[in-house]
């Protein structure tokens, strides 16, 4: 999907400020709330430049997708990696309390998800952790990106 934010979203003036900081170069990953996408730089009159930057990013989500998902199939074969949920996208409350509804039974053991570079920071990871907790997944939340995963010799 590509999203177009237009004037509309930043009708107030703190909403201006924080999307030309944010906007100024563009960024891999979003905010940590339903919102971890790329963001490209468009300015007032995006021109063609931005429209093609915009289309090319999002041609290079699919194929990240699809590469995710050969990477998950290739590892069907190997249980000893303990992965029980190959996130597309790195896991914030929202995807992360579905997917805890959805999937979940045994709540003893750890829940390692594994999703794409960027990895997530300490503040992000604690929320993750809270919310697992409360969700009485009392082995714990153990969040990686595939480094992460190779740097413990998995």
């Amino acid at each position: 999907m590509l999203a177009l934010r237009t004037d509309l979203y930043c009708t107030r003036e703190w909403c201006q400020e924080e999307m030309l900081q944010a906007l100024e170069q563009g960024e891999e990953r979003g905010s940590f709330l339903m919102d971890h996408v790329p963001r490209i730089p468009g300015g007032a009159d995006p021109g063609d430049q931005a429209i093609i930057r915009a289309l090319n990013q999002l041609v290079d989500e699919c194929v990240k997708r699809e590469l995710w998902k050969s990477q998950r199939a290739l590892a069907a074969g190997r249980p000893e990696l303990g992965v029980s949920w190959w996130a597309p996208h790195a896991p914030e409350p929202v995807t992360l309390a579905a997917w805890l509804r959805e999937h979940r039974a045994d709540t003893s053991e750890t829940v390692r998800i594994l999703h794409p570079d960027p990895p997530l920071g300490p503040p992000e990871m604690t929320v993750l952790a809270d919310l697992a907790a409360l969700a009485g997944i009392d082995g714990g939340l153990d969040v990686m990106t595939p480094r992460g995963l190779a740097a413990r010799g998995a």
